[in-house]
């Protein structure tokens, strides 16, 4: 796969190489199409005490994106039932994703 970056910060890089690397370790026991929240659109979620932004998903788990308490970027799969949608006041991380 060719990918051209026309701009964008090293941040934006970074977080496209995460993003590709997540998805070449989606479980394999899921062959359902990934379906993408839009960028500005992404629910705040909590998976086990971590708070982060819903990615995507697929009719069995979400991909998830978060911040480690020392800004370090993170996106992997969670099991769709181990997801909680979150309100605005609920969220508790960073302000940075």
């Amino acid at each position: 796969m060719d990918v051209v970056i026309k701009g964008g910060s090293p941040q934006d890089v970074e977080r496209m190489m995460a993003r590709m690397a997540a998805d070449e370790r989606r479980p394999f026991d899921d062959p359902a199409p990934i379906r993408e929240f839009p960028k500005y659109g992404r629910p705040l979620v909590k998976v086990a005490g971590i708070y982060g932004k819903a990615v995507g998903w697929t009719s069995m788990y979400g991909l998830i994106e978060w911040l480690d308490p020392s800004g370090n970027y993170h996106i992997g799969w969670a099991h769709s039932w181990s997801i909680k949608r979150v309100t605005k006041e609920e969220w508790q991380g960073p302000s940075g994703l």
